[in-house]
């Protein structure tokens, strides 16, 4: 039995959809589901029930699924300890995240600490809307991941986890700001509650969905009627340069508190009328042994996520 067919039926079992697995595949339906039939047709089982929302394991399938994942995550520590100890040494590192200055800020402190005499070297910093880390992390390819979800989206953010066979590690929770540049007219306030934005325009990602569990800068459901001005934009250093030469605002973590030695020309002012935190969390997949340079910078992210003088969390 095709080792690479198995995986394919890991990656059904996880995106719960077999033409939405054969997208990330970057495979046909057709092909996939001619694989499904063929590993059926091995073991004598169905492996999937099909639902109005896509498929399911079936009782036989579960039970056959589980013990591939097992076959899998004992082949790879097989390759990782014997098949590669004639490679030269290189430093991997593979990280998928939401856009995040504390993240970045940590990544660059691992390449300066770590990266300097390095002759092989694979850096990653992925930056991708919620859903799409989590099978990055839960397909193996990326090996961690960091994002972010607001208190009352939490309960499905971690069933998610779960779902998809992935380890959640809560790293820090933040409250709302209203992130405005310096010379904004809201600036200098010690709060400002919603209505105090209705004159302005609200700058915000493209590629997030509101109506799921993630966090973005949505965090309030878009409603014309509420806000009346917005501007879209796709990148963070775009989305920075807008809410510096204009009087747009954005809404997210407060990195005010963190030495990240970036730009000084953002106020970040605590949103009054909500009870909404984000929370920060990093993952990895279920069971999975973190490699020496996944481990550093595990660190530098607790490091890099610690208020100074105070721990975020006690």
């Amino acid at each position: 039995m095709d080792i690479q067919n198995l995986r394919y039926l890991v990656k059904i079992e996880q995106i719960g959809s077999i033409n939405r697995a054969a997208q990330s595949l970057y495979v046909s339906q057709s092909t996939l589901s001619r694989i499904l039939k063929e590993v059926e047709a091995q073991t004598g089982i169905s492996i999937f029930r099909r639902t109005n929302k896509g498929v399911i394991p079936t009782n036989d399938g579960a039970l056959f699924l589980g013990k591939v994942k097992k076959v899998l995550a004992d082949m790879e520590e097989l390759d990782s300890q014997f098949f590669s100890c004639q490679k030269t040494a290189e430093i991997n590192l593979l990280v998928a995240t939401q856009r995040c200055s504390v993240v970045v800020s940590a990544f660059v402190d691992y390449y300066n600490q770590n990266c300097g005499d390095a002759k092989l070297l694979n850096l990653v910093l992925q930056e991708e809307p919620t859903e799409n880390i989590l099978r990055l992390v839960a397909n193996r390819v990326c090996h961690l991941g960091v994002l972010h979800t607001t208190n009352e989206r939490e309960a499905d953010f971690l069933q998610m986890c779960r779902k998809l066979g992935v380890e959640s590690h809560l790293l820090d929770e933040s409250p709302v700001c209203v992130q405005v540049r310096c010379g904004h007219p809201l600036a200098g306030q010690v709060s400002i509650d919603r209505k105090a934005l209705d004159p302005y325009p609200h700058v915000t990602y493209s590629d997030e969905d509101i109506t799921k569990i993630n966090y973005c800068s949505d965090i309030f459901q878009y409603n014309q009627n509420v806000v009346e001005k917005r501007i879209i934009v796709r990148e963070r250093g775009t989305l920075l340069q807008v809410i510096e030469g204009t009087d747009g605002y954005y809404l997210g973590c407060d990195w005010s508190r963190y030495n990240l030695g970036v730009t000084q020309k953002i106020q970040y002012i605590p949103l009054s009328d909500t009870n909404l935190t984000i929370k920060t969390f990093w993952i990895q997949r279920e069971g999975y042994a973190p490699a020496l340079p996944e481990q550093s910078f595990i660190e530098l992210l607790r490091q890099s996520f610690r208020i100074p003088d105070e721990s975020v969390h006690q």
